[in-house]
C-alpha cells in the first residue's frame, strides 16, 4: 500500500482519500479550535473549552484533529501536515498524537525534521548564518501515523498562542 499524505487546511470536515482504485482506506478528518475559559457554575469556578471563533493576543488556542478510517483497507504511513494558522505561534512541546512521529517545518512544508535538527538562516551583523530554529520559526507540523485500520479513529493536537 502506498503511503498516504494529507494536509489539514481548515476547520471543516475533510474527507481524505488515497489514490487507490479498488478497496481503499478513506480517512475523514475534523479539526476543532478551542480555548479554555474559566466560568462560575453553581458557585464553583471551572475551566471549560469553548470555540475559539474570537481570540485576543496572548490567548492559547487548542487545535484537535480527529481522524477515522471509514474505508475498507488499512491506511499505512499516513502523513498529516497542518500549516500553523496565520498570526499564531506554536507552543513548544504541545504537539500530541498516540503512535505518531511528529516533526516540524520552517520552510512552509517543503522539508520536515525534529526540533533539535531544524535550522534557519538569519542575518547577524550583516552576515548570513545558520542557527537552530525557534518555535516562532515553525510553519507546519507533520504527524506520521504508522497505520490506521478500517474503523479505527484517533486524535492529533497542538496548542498555539495568538500573536
Amino acid at each position: 500500500m502506498r503511503a498516504q499524505q494529507f494536509a489539514v487546511l481548515g476547520l471543516l470536515l475533510l474527507p481524505l482519500l488515497s489514490a487507490a482504485a479498488h478497496a481503499k482506506p478513506e480517512l475523514q478528518m475534523n479539526m476543532v479550535a478551542e480555548k479554555e475559559v474559566t466560568v462560575t457554575e453553581a458557585g464553583k469556578k471551572i475551566v471549560k473549552r469553548v470555540s475559539a471563533q474570537s481570540s485576543a493576543p496572548g490567548d492559547v488556542v487548542i487545535y484537535t484533529l480527529s481522524y477515522k478510517n471509514v474505508g475498507d483497507e488499512k491506511a499505512t504511513a499516513v502523513n498529516v501536515d497542518n500549516p500553523l494558522p496565520a498570526g499564531m505561534k506554536y507552543l513548544a512541546d504541545s504537539a500530541s498524537g498516540a503512535n505518531t512521529q511528529i516533526s516540524f517545518s520552517v520552510d512552509g512544508g517543503k522539508t520536515f525534521a525534529r526540533p533539535e535538527q531544524l535550522m534557519v538562516e538569519k542575518v547577524k551583523a550583516g552576515k548570513k548564518e545558520k542557527i537552530k530554529a525557534d518555535v516562532a520559526d515553525y510553519t507546519t507540523i507533520r504527524w506520521v501515523i504508522g497505520e490506521v485500520l478500517p474503523g479505527q479513529a484517533g486524535q492529533l493536537g497542538f496548542r498555539s498562542v495568538v500573536q
